[in-house]
Protein backbone atom coordinates (compact mmCIF):
# COMPACT_ATOMS: atom_id res chain seq x y z
CA UNK A 1 0.00 0.00 0.00
CA UNK A 2 1.31 3.45 -0.17
CA UNK A 3 2.20 5.54 2.39
CA UNK A 4 1.62 7.66 5.75
CA UNK A 5 1.66 11.42 5.83
CA UNK A 6 -0.14 13.04 8.34
CA UNK A 7 -3.13 11.00 9.77
CA UNK A 8 -4.07 10.09 6.21
CA UNK A 9 -3.49 7.60 3.45
CA UNK A 10 -1.66 8.55 0.56
CA UNK A 11 -4.22 7.26 -2.11
CA UNK A 12 -5.42 3.51 -1.97
CA UNK A 13 -3.95 0.47 -0.64
CA UNK A 14 -3.10 -2.96 -2.27
CA UNK A 15 -5.70 -5.76 -3.40
CA UNK A 16 -7.16 -7.65 0.08
CA UNK A 17 -4.93 -5.16 2.33
CA UNK A 18 -6.20 -4.14 5.26
CA UNK A 19 -5.02 -0.59 6.87
CA UNK A 20 -6.13 0.37 10.66
CA UNK A 21 -4.96 3.92 11.81
CA UNK A 22 -5.47 5.04 15.34
CA UNK A 23 -4.52 8.17 16.36
CA UNK A 24 -4.43 10.98 19.59
CA UNK A 25 -4.62 14.68 18.59
CA UNK A 26 -4.45 17.35 21.62
CA UNK A 27 -4.95 21.09 20.25
CA UNK A 28 -4.45 24.34 22.31
CA UNK A 29 -5.89 27.65 21.93
CA UNK A 30 -5.21 30.67 23.97
CA UNK A 31 -5.28 34.58 21.52
CA UNK A 32 -8.09 36.19 20.09
CA UNK A 33 -6.75 37.37 16.36
CA UNK A 34 -8.86 40.03 14.60
CA UNK A 35 -7.63 39.00 10.61
CA UNK A 36 -3.79 38.70 11.15
CA UNK A 37 -3.24 40.46 14.19
CA UNK A 38 -3.49 39.80 17.52
CA UNK A 39 -6.36 41.30 19.61
CA UNK A 40 -7.14 42.39 23.04
CA UNK A 41 -10.22 40.94 23.34
CA UNK A 42 -11.44 39.06 25.91
CA UNK A 43 -14.16 36.16 26.04
CA UNK A 44 -12.58 33.03 26.41
CA UNK A 45 -9.20 32.61 28.03
CA UNK A 46 -8.41 29.57 26.46
CA UNK A 47 -9.64 26.22 24.49
CA UNK A 48 -8.31 22.56 24.28
CA UNK A 49 -10.01 19.29 23.14
CA UNK A 50 -8.58 16.01 23.24
CA UNK A 51 -9.54 13.66 20.61
CA UNK A 52 -9.12 10.24 19.02
CA UNK A 53 -9.60 9.38 15.47
CA UNK A 54 -9.77 5.96 13.38
CA UNK A 55 -9.29 5.13 9.89
CA UNK A 56 -9.47 1.95 8.58
CA UNK A 57 -9.15 1.38 4.60
CA UNK A 58 -9.37 -2.50 2.66
CA UNK A 59 -8.45 -3.15 -1.02
CA UNK A 60 -11.37 -3.92 -2.88
CA UNK A 61 -9.12 -4.03 -6.02
CA UNK A 62 -5.54 -2.94 -6.72
CA UNK A 63 -7.08 0.32 -7.73
CA UNK A 64 -10.45 0.73 -5.81
CA UNK A 65 -10.48 1.26 -1.93
CA UNK A 66 -13.16 1.47 0.57
CA UNK A 67 -12.54 3.81 3.34
CA UNK A 68 -14.03 4.46 6.82
CA UNK A 69 -13.06 7.07 9.31
CA UNK A 70 -14.33 8.35 12.65
CA UNK A 71 -13.60 10.03 15.70
CA UNK A 72 -14.12 10.72 19.56
CA UNK A 73 -13.55 14.10 21.57
CA UNK A 74 -12.20 12.66 25.12
CA UNK A 75 -13.13 16.51 25.92
CA UNK A 76 -13.81 19.47 23.62
CA UNK A 77 -13.21 22.46 26.71
CA UNK A 78 -13.70 26.04 26.84
CA UNK A 79 -12.52 28.55 29.81
CA UNK A 80 -14.31 32.27 29.90
CA UNK A 81 -12.11 34.56 31.04
CA UNK A 82 -12.31 35.78 34.54
CA UNK A 83 -11.70 39.75 33.20
CA UNK A 84 -15.25 39.39 32.17
CA UNK A 85 -17.35 42.68 33.01
CA UNK A 86 -20.08 40.36 34.02
CA UNK A 87 -20.40 37.44 36.48
CA UNK A 88 -21.09 33.58 35.02
CA UNK A 89 -22.47 30.83 37.17
CA UNK A 90 -19.73 28.38 35.03
CA UNK A 91 -16.27 29.26 33.83
CA UNK A 92 -15.75 26.19 32.15
CA UNK A 93 -17.44 24.47 29.69
CA UNK A 94 -16.60 20.88 27.82
CA UNK A 95 -18.39 19.39 25.66
CA UNK A 96 -17.44 15.19 24.43
CA UNK A 97 -18.82 12.36 22.71
CA UNK A 98 -18.13 10.70 18.94
CA UNK A 99 -18.49 13.21 16.01
CA UNK A 100 -18.87 12.25 12.78
CA UNK A 101 -17.56 9.08 10.52
CA UNK A 102 -16.89 9.48 6.57
CA UNK A 103 -17.04 6.81 4.33
CA UNK A 104 -15.58 6.68 0.49
CA UNK A 105 -14.21 5.10 -1.89
CA UNK A 106 -10.92 6.51 -3.57
CA UNK A 107 -9.93 5.36 -6.66
CA UNK A 108 -6.06 5.21 -8.23
CA UNK A 109 -6.94 7.17 -11.61
CA UNK A 110 -3.51 7.02 -13.21
CA UNK A 111 -0.05 4.64 -11.85
CA UNK A 112 3.00 5.10 -13.70
CA UNK A 113 5.50 2.82 -12.17
CA UNK A 114 8.21 3.73 -14.15
CA UNK A 115 8.32 6.94 -13.30
CA UNK A 116 7.33 6.24 -9.72
CA UNK A 117 4.19 8.41 -9.97
CA UNK A 118 0.16 7.72 -9.12
CA UNK A 119 -3.10 9.51 -8.56
CA UNK A 120 -6.01 9.07 -6.64
CA UNK A 121 -9.09 10.29 -6.11
CA UNK A 122 -11.59 10.04 -3.33
CA UNK A 123 -15.45 10.82 -2.20
CA UNK A 124 -17.65 10.23 0.54
CA UNK A 125 -20.18 11.21 2.75
CA UNK A 126 -20.03 12.83 6.19
CA UNK A 127 -22.21 10.89 8.60
CA UNK A 128 -22.92 12.58 11.93
CA UNK A 129 -22.69 9.92 15.00
CA UNK A 130 -24.73 12.39 16.91
CA UNK A 131 -28.07 13.99 16.10
CA UNK A 132 -28.87 15.91 18.85
CA UNK A 133 -26.96 19.00 20.93
CA UNK A 134 -25.55 18.09 23.92
CA UNK A 135 -26.65 19.43 27.38
CA UNK A 136 -24.56 20.62 30.30
CA UNK A 137 -26.50 21.23 33.94
CA UNK A 138 -29.92 21.48 32.03
CA UNK A 139 -28.42 24.22 29.41
CA UNK A 140 -27.19 23.17 26.02
CA UNK A 141 -23.65 23.92 25.61
CA UNK A 142 -22.19 26.22 22.99
CA UNK A 143 -21.71 25.72 19.60
CA UNK A 144 -18.10 25.92 20.56
CA UNK A 145 -17.65 22.56 22.57
CA UNK A 146 -20.36 20.71 20.95
CA UNK A 147 -18.88 17.52 19.60
CA UNK A 148 -20.55 17.26 16.52
CA UNK A 149 -21.82 19.02 14.09
CA UNK A 150 -25.10 17.16 13.75
CA UNK A 151 -24.98 17.48 10.09
CA UNK A 152 -24.37 15.41 6.74
CA UNK A 153 -21.89 16.32 4.32
CA UNK A 154 -19.91 15.55 1.46
CA UNK A 155 -15.84 14.95 1.54
CA UNK A 156 -13.99 15.02 -2.02
CA UNK A 157 -10.24 14.38 -2.00
CA UNK A 158 -7.72 14.13 -4.37
CA UNK A 159 -3.89 12.35 -3.70
CA UNK A 160 -0.48 12.79 -5.36
CA UNK A 161 2.44 10.78 -5.34
CA UNK A 162 5.95 11.10 -6.56
CA UNK A 163 8.79 9.10 -5.58
CA UNK A 164 12.17 9.32 -5.67
CA UNK A 165 13.98 5.89 -5.19
CA UNK A 166 17.79 7.01 -5.75
CA UNK A 167 17.16 9.80 -3.23
CA UNK A 168 14.67 7.65 -0.69
CA UNK A 169 12.72 11.12 -0.74
CA UNK A 170 8.65 11.13 -1.25
CA UNK A 171 6.43 14.00 -2.45
CA UNK A 172 3.09 13.94 -1.77
CA UNK A 173 -0.15 16.60 -2.58
CA UNK A 174 -3.11 16.04 -0.73
CA UNK A 175 -6.37 18.36 -1.16
CA UNK A 176 -9.66 17.88 0.35
CA UNK A 177 -13.32 19.38 0.46
CA UNK A 178 -15.66 19.24 2.87
CA UNK A 179 -19.10 20.45 2.42
CA UNK A 180 -21.35 20.46 5.71
CA UNK A 181 -26.06 20.55 5.29
CA UNK A 182 -27.60 22.50 7.21
CA UNK A 183 -28.27 20.59 10.66
CA UNK A 184 -31.42 20.17 12.59
CA UNK A 185 -30.28 23.36 14.79
CA UNK A 186 -30.67 25.19 11.77
CA UNK A 187 -26.84 25.80 11.87
CA UNK A 188 -24.82 25.46 8.73
CA UNK A 189 -20.86 24.78 9.58
CA UNK A 190 -18.87 26.66 6.73
CA UNK A 191 -17.31 24.79 3.81
CA UNK A 192 -13.38 23.60 4.37
CA UNK A 193 -10.61 23.05 1.82
CA UNK A 194 -6.94 21.69 2.50
CA UNK A 195 -4.50 21.28 0.70
CA UNK A 196 -1.33 19.89 2.12
CA UNK A 197 2.23 19.65 0.78
CA UNK A 198 4.65 16.81 1.75
CA UNK A 199 8.36 15.71 1.64
CA UNK A 200 9.48 12.60 2.99
CA UNK A 201 12.89 11.38 3.13
CA UNK A 202 14.34 8.20 4.46
CA UNK A 203 16.78 9.26 7.66
CA UNK A 204 20.14 7.31 7.32
CA UNK A 205 22.13 6.56 10.20
CA UNK A 206 25.25 4.48 11.01
CA UNK A 207 23.74 1.26 11.66
CA UNK A 208 21.77 -0.08 9.06
CA UNK A 209 18.65 -1.04 11.16
CA UNK A 210 17.78 2.29 12.13
CA UNK A 211 18.76 3.69 8.85
CA UNK A 212 15.68 1.49 7.49
CA UNK A 213 13.19 2.43 10.23
CA UNK A 214 13.46 6.27 10.35
CA UNK A 215 11.47 8.38 8.06
CA UNK A 216 11.35 12.31 8.64
CA UNK A 217 8.10 14.04 7.00
CA UNK A 218 7.63 17.68 6.32
CA UNK A 219 4.26 18.70 5.72
CA UNK A 220 3.11 22.64 4.75
CA UNK A 221 -0.70 22.60 4.93
CA UNK A 222 -3.02 25.40 4.21
CA UNK A 223 -6.94 25.59 5.59
CA UNK A 224 -9.61 27.58 4.50
CA UNK A 225 -13.05 27.29 6.13
CA UNK A 226 -15.91 29.76 4.58
CA UNK A 227 -18.08 31.40 7.32
CA UNK A 228 -20.75 29.73 9.49
CA UNK A 229 -24.32 30.62 9.06
CA UNK A 230 -27.19 30.56 11.81
CA UNK A 231 -30.15 30.94 10.16
CA UNK A 232 -32.27 31.10 13.58
CA UNK A 233 -31.09 34.37 13.36
CA UNK A 234 -32.37 37.49 11.33
CA UNK A 235 -28.42 37.83 9.41
CA UNK A 236 -27.92 33.99 9.20
CA UNK A 237 -24.03 34.65 8.53
CA UNK A 238 -21.82 34.18 11.69
CA UNK A 239 -19.36 36.98 10.97
CA UNK A 240 -16.57 35.61 13.38
CA UNK A 241 -15.95 32.51 11.79
CA UNK A 242 -13.83 31.07 8.87
CA UNK A 243 -10.39 32.35 7.72
CA UNK A 244 -7.45 31.16 6.38
CA UNK A 245 -4.43 29.07 8.29
CA UNK A 246 -0.85 27.91 7.11
CA UNK A 247 0.89 25.06 9.43
CA UNK A 248 4.02 23.56 9.10
CA UNK A 249 4.00 20.30 10.53
CA UNK A 250 6.64 18.30 10.98
CA UNK A 251 6.75 14.62 11.56
CA UNK A 252 8.74 11.39 12.69
CA UNK A 253 8.01 8.05 11.66
CA UNK A 254 9.55 4.84 12.90
CA UNK A 255 8.58 1.62 10.76
CA UNK A 256 8.47 -2.07 12.49
CA UNK A 257 8.85 -4.74 10.31
CA UNK A 258 7.43 -2.95 7.40
CA UNK A 259 3.92 -3.29 8.86
CA UNK A 260 3.34 -0.89 11.65
CA UNK A 261 4.59 3.19 11.76
CA UNK A 262 4.60 4.89 14.50
CA UNK A 263 4.50 8.92 13.98
CA UNK A 264 4.69 11.60 16.36
CA UNK A 265 3.27 15.10 14.44
CA UNK A 266 3.95 18.50 15.83
CA UNK A 267 1.12 21.40 13.85
CA UNK A 268 3.04 24.77 14.08
CA UNK A 269 0.63 27.71 12.64
CA UNK A 270 2.84 30.05 10.71
CA UNK A 271 0.14 32.42 9.57
CA UNK A 272 -3.53 32.95 10.57
CA UNK A 273 -5.71 35.21 9.16
CA UNK A 274 -9.81 35.50 11.25
CA UNK A 275 -12.51 36.78 9.51
CA UNK A 276 -13.53 39.50 12.27
CA UNK A 277 -12.38 38.54 15.91
CA UNK A 278 -11.71 34.20 16.76
CA UNK A 279 -9.86 32.75 18.98
CA UNK A 280 -6.87 31.29 17.05
CA UNK A 281 -4.98 27.94 17.57
CA UNK A 282 -1.43 27.87 19.05
CA UNK A 283 -0.45 24.29 18.53
CA UNK A 284 -1.49 20.42 18.24
CA UNK A 285 0.40 17.59 19.04
CA UNK A 286 -0.46 14.30 17.59
CA UNK A 287 0.38 10.38 17.93
CA UNK A 288 -0.40 8.05 15.43
CA UNK A 289 -0.18 4.31 14.58
CA UNK A 290 -0.47 2.56 11.61
CA UNK A 291 -0.63 -1.17 10.63
CA UNK A 292 -1.02 -3.27 7.73
CA UNK A 293 -2.30 -6.39 7.62
CA UNK A 294 -2.84 -8.97 4.12
CA UNK A 295 -6.41 -10.83 4.10
CA UNK A 296 -4.67 -13.51 1.34
CA UNK A 297 -0.85 -13.47 0.98
CA UNK A 298 -1.40 -15.36 -1.98
CA UNK A 299 -3.45 -12.38 -3.35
Amino acid sequence: GNPIAGTANIGTVGKKLLRGNLFYRYSYSNQYYEQDKKTDFIYYDKALYNYMGIMIAYGLSNRITLETEAGYFINKTIFYDKRLPYTLPEYEKTGYGFTHAVTSLKYLLYNDDINRFKWSLGAGSKIPLRSKPQYSNGAILPVDVQPSAMAWGIVLQSFLLKENSLKALRYFMINRYEYNFTNNQDFKWGQALYTSLFISKHLHFRYEWLTENWTAIMQVRHEYRAHNFNYNLENPRVNGSGGHLLLLVPQLNYTIREKWNISLLAEIPVYKYYNEVQLANKFALTFNITGDIILNDNQ
